[in-house]
């Protein structure tokens, strides 16, 4: 049996971190849709709503093949609940938040959200986080709001939005490792699916609006995103825990923005270059410091 405070190896810790980094680039992708769907005038409930039915239909014909019903059986069915509210939430507010703020400025307000993922695992998972990497995070976050600029012309009141949506992911991050151990990825991939679908469906009736099918189309592609991002999260949550992998989604300014340049030409000024810096530098020295601690004394430079 393994002790709990023996660290992860260096190897499932990096290819954890590696699995982030391309489930970030992936909800990248998936918000460029969703500010373009917004932009279009359909709201954030269809918006998500769509994306879960789509999620679903596409998740079926695996759901068949692995067992039918059986795949939904999970021995958390509180856990998978709350995952499922806490994607719901994130998914709706950030959406909703994109309609007033460019790309760019939500993901970087989004950035609370490892700092709240850290507090949780602590609570929650009772995970150990040594004084370097709480530096590492807190820089991080300082870095985050060189970006934000709080009381600038950048925290629009839509901001909340942003705030609101990062604390669901941040229970969405905390539940998923709660149940990964006893529930495959299917399985958690379609009761949130399924979760946030029914939430959804019972506001529809106030955001109805008829799209065509461009829209559908758009809504399946922001489907498979979504669905492969999860799955990718999941899957690195499998190798490191949820305090190492939490500065890693910093790296979605990089993506956002570039994004955010190539369809609506928004470029950020040179003091979100310095926030990003901070953010990147930091992610990088997590990452030293779990090298660092997962070699053996014997084999450290004196």
């Amino acid at each position: 049996m393994t002790h709990p405070s023996i660290p992860e190896p260096a190897e499932n810790s990096m290819r954890g971190i590696m699995l982030m980094l391309a489930a970030f680039v992936t909800f990248s992708c998936m918000d460029t849709v969703s500010k373009l769907l917004g932009s279009m005038g359909y709201p954030a409930v269809f918006i998500t709503w769509g994306r879960l039915l789509s999620q679903i239909v596409l998740l079926l014909p695996l759901v068949v093949m692995q067992g039918g019903i059986s795949v939904l059986r999970t021995r958390h069915p509180g856990s998978q609940f709350l995952r499922g509210l806490g994607m719901l939430a994130a998914g709706v507010f950030f959406i909703s938040g994109l309609h007033f703020l460019p790309l760019a400025t939500m993901t970087s307000i989004n950035f609370v959200g490892p700092f709240i993922v850290t507090i949780l695992s602590i609570i929650f998972l009772k995970e150990k986080v040594g004084k370097h990497r709480w530096i590492a995070i807190l820089v991080g976050f300082a870095g985050a709001l060189v970006i934000i600029r709080p009381g600038g012309d950048s925290f629009h009141w839509a901001s909340l939005f942003a705030v609101a949506g990062a604390f669901g992911w941040s229970v969405a991050v905390i539940t998923t490792r709660l149940v990964q151990r006893d529930d495959s990825t299917l399985t958690t991939l379609m009761l949130t699916a399924i979760v946030g679908f029914i939430g959804c469906s019972l506001m529809l009736p106030f955001f109805w609006k008829t799209p065509t099918l461009a829209v559908v189309g758009l809504l399946i592609a922001m489907s498979i995103g979504g669905t492969a991002g999860q799955f990718l999260m999941i899957r690195a949550l499998r190798y490191a825990g949820a305090s190492v992998l939490a500065p890693f989604a910093y790296s979605q300014i990089i993506w956002s923005t570039a994004l955010g340049y190539l369809f609506w030409r928004e470029f950020p000024d040179e003091w979100t270059w310095v926030g990003a810096a901070i953010i990147v530098s930091c992610g990088l020295y997590v990452w030293y410091r779990e090298r660092v601690m997962s070699t053996p004394s014997y084999l450290k430079v004196k």
